[in-house]
């Protein structure tokens, strides 16, 4: 067997942290989710078919805890880092809501300065329908507590009238707001987003969208708001 000869020192770098995907129905309230390390990734309630109003609760590692209730048929994404617990609490159950979520182990930061080849971002991608989307509101379909860069596709239900317009809201950290008006299915890229609003008017009843969106977060920025 020929002796192979290094020339130069290994490149070491840091474990490879693990990824998740999963998902499943949720019913009835109680912790869906929980985790004794770090965790950061996206969060996916779609409440398509779900008859029950549902408080959904985020715990982070910080206390810092986000909450954000559904009505029935309404989804919700969540982006975030440092996430603990899930809980969920259900009124007039039984619920419906499916729930999907893309998750990865945060990275030790000393492992991070000393081997600049550690991984970093976490990419997510997910669909989801939104019904019963409230008239002449600002209506959160999207929120995340790190900067995130990424694409969002959001197509009008073709139950709604051609001539209807959608504001499309992006909230970005530390930059101004991605406004734009569409009318049909349109595609929408940007950086450093926190949340995504839509804001329909003109219409007598609830409105219905569904948005696709390929994610990554921007770990090696900070928010500051």
């Amino acid at each position: 067997m020929a002796l192979q000869v290094l020339t130069g020192k290994p490149k070491l770098c840091c474990p490879a942290p693990l990824e998740c995907m999963e998902y499943f129905y949720i019913y009835e309230s109680g912790t869906i989710w929980k985790s004794y390390i770090p965790i950061k990734g996206a969060f996916i309630f779609n409440g398509s078919f779900n008859p029950a109003a549902v408080t959904i609760r985020f715990l982070l590692f910080n206390g810092k805890v986000v909450t954000r209730i559904l009505q029935p048929g309404q989804s919700f994404a969540f982006t975030g880092d440092n996430v603990r617990k899930i809980e969920v609490s259900v009124a007039n159950g039984p619920a419906d809501l499916y729930f999907e979520l893309c998750t990865q182990t945060l990275t030790d930061i000393n492992c991070k300065q000393k081997n600049p080849c550690c991984p970093d971002s976490l990419q997510c991608t997910f669909f989801s329908s939104y019904w019963n989307i409230p008239i002449n509101e600002d209506f959160l379909l999207w929120q995340s507590t790190v900067p995130v860069t990424g694409s969002f596709e959001i197509n009008p239900s073709q139950l709604l009238p051609q001539e209807v317009e959608i504001n499309v809201i992006i909230k970005r950290f530390n930059q101004p707001d991605v406004v734009e008006t569409i009318t049909s299915t349109t595609v929408i890229r940007s950086e450093n987003m926190k949340a995504l609003l839509v804001n329909i008017s003109n219409l007598e009843n609830p409105a219905v969208l569904s948005v696709s969106a390929c994610l990554r977060d921007q770990v090696n920025k900070k928010s500051k708001s």
